[in-house]
């Protein structure tokens, strides 16, 4: 079959009407058929245009991710002073500036295998949901103060980190 665009982020083009487990005639296969025509005369981006971006995206959250840890106190502050916004910024989970922003689904397109995936995804919620709770611990009943919280982010952050390394290598990407 003729190459189609790529539909709804896939990491391969495919064409949809073609697709033998669509049944031909139905409304789906002539919803993609049309949908398929429709895109086809939109300029997109190549695949390898698109695998490069993600490739410099991964990479990019692997220098966050060491530049956190380096300087781990420049941004969650130190003892007592607990700023769990300035590691979840750095993580991507507030605001969109992070490389780290919208990585599970770069990790995804690049077909890392799911069980990585979801020990990755484990780490990174971790990271974020302990630097969320150090920002109300100290200001409520919470079991924990602020900076207990902020030492299991950080914990959190060299497992992300760890595991993060495994997908590279497993993705054949050089840490630079």
């Amino acid at each position: 079959p003729a190459t189609a665009p790529r539909c709804c982020g896939a990491r391969q083009a495919v064409m949809m009407a073609d697709d033998a487990s669509i049944p031909k005639g139905s409304r789906r296969h002539l919803l993609f058929g049309a949908a398929s025509l429709a895109l086809g005369t939109l300029p997109l981006r190549s695949q390898a245009a698109d695998a490069a971006a993600d490739i410099a995206r991964i990479k990019a959250g692997y220098a966050t991710l060491v530049d956190l840890l380096d300087n781990w106190e420049k941004y969650a502050g130190k003892g007592e002073e607990a700023n769990g916004d300035n590691v979840r910024r750095q993580v991507g989970t507030v605001g969109n500036k992070s490389p780290l922003f919208g990585i599970r689904k770069v990790l995804l397109r690049q077909g890392v295998d799911i069980d990585l995936f979801e020990s990755f995804d484990k780490a990174y919620t971790a990271i974020d949901a302990d630097a969320y709770s150090a920002i109300f611990a100290d200001a409520s009943v919470a079991p924990k103060r602020g900076y207990q919280y902020m030492a299991d982010s950080k914990e959190a952050t060299k497992e992300c980190l760890r595991i993060y390394k495994e997908i590279m290598d497993s993705l054949s990407i050089p840490y630079e």
